[in-house]
Order: structure tokens, then sequence, then C-alpha cells
């Protein structure tokens, strides 16, 4: 149980240091978007073997736009990213949307 919660925490930090770290330039732009998604996710990821699928799924253009993420191309997730949201914002959405796959957890260091 001790060893899940670190492997956690090690994701938890792996994500928000992406997060914070990235300076990749994010337009309200879909493919802008995408882009910057998957760079913070890479990072993240690096080293572990894991790479990441960010699609974005059609929707009316509004303040918020619906992203598929896969990582292994296994066990999408819907993320709901908001135009200018914020790092923590981010990275906390990120986490929680991953942070119960066994892929995930079992191979991150921060």
């Amino acid at each position: 149980m001790m060893a899940e919660k670190e492997m956690r925490n090690q994701f938890r930090s792996a994500i928000t240091a992406a997060t914070v770290c990235c300076r990749m330039p994010v337009s309200d732009e879909t493919s802008s978007i995408t882009q910057y998604l998957k760079s913070l996710l890479d990072t993240a990821l690096d080293g572990a073997g894991l790479y990441a699928d960010v699609m974005p799924l059609p929707y009316q253009p509004c303040s918020k736009l619906p992203v598929v993420i896969a990582l292994d191309g296994k066990n999408p997730r819907l993320l709901w990213y908001y135009k200018g949201m914020s790092t923590p914002a981010l990275a906390d959405e990120l986490y929680w949307l991953f942070c119960d796959l066994p892929l995930v957890t079992g191979q991150i260091s921060a």
C-alpha cells in the first residue's frame, strides 16, 4: 500500500513539473492545444516507455475543448480542456485522469 502511494506521488510530481516547466506557447486553436497537451504528457512520461495519443473531439466552438487522451493506445480518457486553464488546474486534471492506471503509477519516476 505504501509503495502504491509513493508511485502516485511520483506521478503527481512528474505531471506538476511538466506543466510548470513547459514553455510551449498555447493558443485557442485546437491544434495548438493538442500539441501542448502531448508535449506535457511526453515530458511527464519521459523515460517510462509510454507514449500519449491526444485527439480532439468535434465540439461546438466555445471556451472548452473535449480531448481524448490514451497512453500506449489503451484506456482512453476524456479531458475537458478549458482555454486559459491555469497550470495547477491542468496538473490536477491530468493527475486525476490517469492516477488509477497501474500502467502509469508503476513506471513513472519523478
